[in-house]
């Protein structure tokens, strides 16, 4: 008979806790108290006969001990979770958890998903938007798109592209003689990262040697999708990428005020943190393909991408595809956008 097994309360009190960082998180994540989660950690270590996690001031910190045995239960949790599938007849399907910065999720992924479901129906999504500005932060995702200045060092990752800046307002603020409304006199919109706003209208303002604009002045809000809206109903001016506004410039509603559109520095980065291997081919489906080469359209810069749902795909007008190819789009930071 094989070796006796540590009791599976205990098993599943260390994993939540290895996956949240806190003992309190993982007490709320399986309905018991922090104590319950605290007392059955101790009784696996005891049964192990090694410590599993560091107590810092930072919070819980795994060991070796504890990382080996983390990544060991982890796979055997979804082993579990296939068989019971596989007994209720539905081992087919998947749920694919995914996170997102909000406005990518919102203006970017939500109009394309239709397709993706079409082609691939047996897959499920779990998408979020919970902020996410380190490695620990996408812990139990099955794969992730950050706004970041690079990928974090995690392997499965590729760069989508780097936001490519425009200064953009209302038409309705334009001058009776068409010039564009002057900056030092308009309403600065700012994203904020957490409690922090980006650095945006500072680094144009640098870059520009603009020193009779304020850059911290100006309307500020959480999300780029909110500064994108309140930019359309006339609230000022705002600095945006260019791939995620593009129905608003095709419909008149916003216009550019400097063409000027410099890349990043930072970008979207793809990540499939898939560890079951059934699972990291579902998110292979949702492959990037790199950005083609530059071309110019009426003097607009722009770079082609495709996200597509198929690895196949060598066309981004095929069925299915994430990114279509009549999307005029090509050039399509931290995760608050």
């Amino acid at each position: 008979m094989p070796r006796q097994l540590p009791p599976l309360n205990a098993l599943r009190s260390f994993a939540a806790a290895a996956q949240a960082g806190s003992f309190t998180k993982a007490g709320e994540a399986l309905c018991v108290t922090q104590g319950a989660i605290s007392r059955q950690v101790k009784q696996l270590e005891n049964w192990i006969g090694k410590p599993l996690f560091l107590r810092t001031a930072q919070g819980l910190a795994l060991t070796e001990a504890g990382r080996i045995l983390a990544a060991g239960i982890d796979e055997a949790f979804k082993n579990i979770q296939g068989a019971v599938a596989a007994a209720q007849g539905s081992a087919q399907r998947l749920v694919l958890k995914v996170n997102l910065p909000p406005t990518f999720a919102a203006r970017w992924l939500a109009p394309r998903l239709a397709g993706f479901r079409e082609a691939h129906p047996h897959i499920d999504f779990s998408l979020t938007t919970d902020l996410a500005q380190q490695p620990r932060d996408l812990r139990g995702f099955d794969a992730a798109v950050v706004f970041a200045d690079g990928d974090w060092g995690l392997p499965g990752s590729s760069r989508l592209f780097l936001e490519q800046h425009l200064l953009v307002a209302s038409p309705s603020l334009w001058r009776k003689d068409d010039n564009a409304p002057p900056i030092e006199d308009g309403t600065l919109l700012h994203v904020l990262e957490g409690s922090a706003r980006l650095p945006l209208w500072q680094r144009w303002c640098e870059t520009n040697g603009a020193r009779q604009v304020d850059p911290h002045a100006g309307l500020e809000f959480s999300t780029l999708n909110q500064v994108i809206n309140a930019a359309v109903g006339g609230a000022g001016i705002a600095i945006v990428d260019r791939a995620l506004v593009q129905p608003e410039l095709r419909a008149g509603l916003l216009r550019e005020i400097d063409t000027l559109s410099p890349d990043g520095p930072h970008g979207y980065w793809f990540m499939n943190l898939a560890r079951d291997a059934h699972k990291r081919d579902s998110v292979g489906l949702l492959a990037i393909a790199p950005p083609a080469a530059n071309h110019r359209t009426d003097g607009t810069q722009a770079r082609r991408t495709c996200m597509s749902c198929f690895p196949f795909l060598g066309n981004a007008a095929a069925k299915g595809a994430i990114i279509a190819d009549e999307d005029p789009v090509t050039r399509v930071p931290p995760a608050t956008k």
